[in-house]
């Protein structure tokens, strides 16, 4: 999959607890838009539409799961999850982003090919997807609101 190589403009600007809780916001529209998908299969919205989804999940894997790892990994000693925590972390983002690449493919293939044979493993894939950046989420968000409260942020 080729990458952009221009950034975008708020990657310039230092990443905060609050700047991972807004990309949780994203990703939690995505997971959302995402699981809508699934449910209405066999049918997908044109292939623009195709087109923007995909881009939002490569964004997600290339540049909201980094600037996650980062974030937690340059909070203050006290507040840093451990680092099997980070690892774990990790290992769970290095998932999601082998999951996305496939459902990328799939994606597309679907939609050119209409096979609708492979409509159940289509579902599939957007659920192990979604799936994954929630239970993500979920184990973030605990550490932002341990870090948040003994930062003062909350």
């Amino acid at each position: 999959m080729k990458r952009c190589a221009k950034r975008h403009p708020l990657d310039t600007v230092p990443p905060t607890l609050e700047t991972l809780r807004e990309d949780h916001i994203i990703q939690r529209v995505l997971c959302h838009d995402l699981e809508m998908l699934a449910d209405g299969l066999p049918a997908l919205p044109p292939l623009t539409a195709i087109r923007r989804l995909c881009d939002r999940i490569d964004r997600v894997v290339t540049t909201h799961f980094r600037r996650a790892e980062a974030i937690l990994g340059n909070l203050p000693a006290e507040q840093r999850p451990g680092f099997c925590s980070l690892t774990e972390l990790r290992h769970m983002h290095q998932m999601d982003e082998v999951h996305a690449e496939d459902l990328i493919a799939a994606l597309w293939h679907y939609a050119r090919q209409g096979d609708e044979s492979e409509v159940g493993q289509l579902a599939y894939m957007l659920r192990c997807f979604f799936d994954g950046c929630r239970r993500a989420i979920a184990l973030k968000e605990s550490w932002i609101a341990k870090a948040g409260r003994d930062l003062g942020y909350d």
